[in-house]
């Protein structure tokens, strides 16, 4: 009879334990160690970055606070490009890619393809006088976390053949030549006195009045102003105006490229982020697709100049379409002019080719290969706000300060 006791006593709390250990919601200890990958911990918050780098304690952190990752990707998180990163920038901002274990990454973007011909950076192109510094060549670590031997090519992003601006016309009766240009539906428009005044027609929208009673054209003409409107967010005193950033007020700044000696096509396509995507032969940076979503939405208006250039306070004087005012370096054939390189070490070329024909075997980054060139990519047409698309190498990097 005892025996039988102790064996029920012994089934009941063999039952209790697996009730307890089976228990929904609650994990052993090996559960919760599969779910971390080996070698990794959880990154710290936002709210703990922020604390520990606010060094000001006003609640937003600058370039000159942050340190590692978020410096290399600051113009990429600061996506209203006033130069500071916030709460909500940094919630929304990309988490870095989990490394995977060696010799076990299935990654698309780690595949290399090797064409026949691969053409290297060439740095004689660039204009001498736009160089702060002479060209080095040094081992970096590129995009894809690999090194190579990469050029160390330091400017100012000053253009030295063609002027920059203007940008806003003054006054409705203003002509082309006092204003810059603008792009809608894939064409460009001269933003002239006469575009300023008819944009509730452009645009079929009765909210837009860049201009006073008496004609004169609402324009930035100050720093402050010109940081309160170059903003996706803009400042809601500068509704409906034309901003108008001037190279005067950031001309410290200089800008450092890493493009690898020879480039490495890699069979999937990398998005473009916002810290230059190229650099033209004159030191001057090609960006990402202006945020025209943001700047329209608060009735402001942007322009580029003829060059297809404007400035803003982060990256200071740059490029947002290809309009055949930088140099040029004419090929032996029909081909269009080289006109730069992009981050990835490919060569960049005109939109189209000498005879004005347009190609139309492109990817979706704007590249194709030939025998004499091969990989490299076609600019956009100047009314697409679109440089290029994406980038099919393995990309070094950008930075600006100043």
């Amino acid at each position: 009879m005892n025996y039988i006791k102790v064996l029920r006593f012994s089934q009941l709390c063999i039952i209790i334990l697996l009730l307890v250990c089976c228990k929904p919601g609650t994990k052993s200890a090996d559960e919760n160690v599969s779910d971390q990958p080996q070698g990794q911990e959880q990154g710290p918050s936002v709210e703990s970055l922020i604390n520990e780098m606010d060094t000001n304690k006003d609640g937003k952190l600058s370039k000159s606070e942050v340190q590692g990752p978020l410096s290399n990707d600051f113009s990429k998180i600061d996506v209203n490009e006033d130069g500071f990163l916030s709460k909500e920038e940094l919630d929304n901002a990309p988490r870095p890619q989990r490394r995977e274990p060696r010799g076990n990454n299935t990654s698309n973007t780690s595949v290399q393809k090797d064409f026949e011909v691969t053409i290297n950076v060439d740095p004689s192109l660039f204009i001498k006088e736009s160089l702060l510094k002479e060209i080095t060549t040094e081992e970096r670590t590129l995009s894809n976390g690999t090194k190579a031997l990469c050029y160390v090519i330091t400017t100012a992003s000053q253009p030295q053949e063609h002027k920059m601006g203007p940008w806003c016309p003054t006054h409705i009766n203003d002509g082309k030549d006092k204003g810059g240009i603008w792009f809608k539906d894939d064409k460009v428009y001269d933003v002239d006195g006469h575009f300023i005044a008819n944009l509730k027609e452009f645009y079929s929208d009765e909210e837009w009045a860049l201009f006073r009673e008496d004609g004169s054209v609402k324009v930035t003409t100050t720093q402050e102003e010109c940081e309160a409107a170059a903003r996706p967010d803009v400042d809601e005193k500068y509704n409906n105006y034309c901003v108008e950033c001037l190279p005067s007020y950031y001309k410290e700044k200089v800008s450092t490229y890493i493009i690898p000696v020879k480039p490495m096509y890699l069979e999937s396509s990398n998005t473009l982020g916002r810290n230059g995507i190229g650099v033209a032969f004159n030191g001057v940076n090609f960006e990402a697709p202006a945020p025209t979503h943001a700047i329209l939405a608060a009735h402001t208006l942007a322009p580029l100049d003829d060059a297809g250039g404007h400035v803003n306070p982060h990256q200071g004087y740059h490029y947002h379409a290809v309009t055949g005012n930088t140099k040029e370096v004419k090929q032996k054939d029909v081909h269009a002019p080289m006109i730069g390189y992009a981050m990835d070490g490919f060569g960049i070329y005109g939109h189209k080719d000498n005879s004005g024909k347009e190609y139309s075997d492109l990817d979706d980054c704007g590249g194709h290969y030939d025998d004499v060139r091969g990989y490299h990519y076609h600019a956009g047409d100047a009314g697409s706000n679109q440089v290029l698309g994406c980038l099919h190498g393995v990309s070094g990097s950008l930075t600006v300060k100043g």
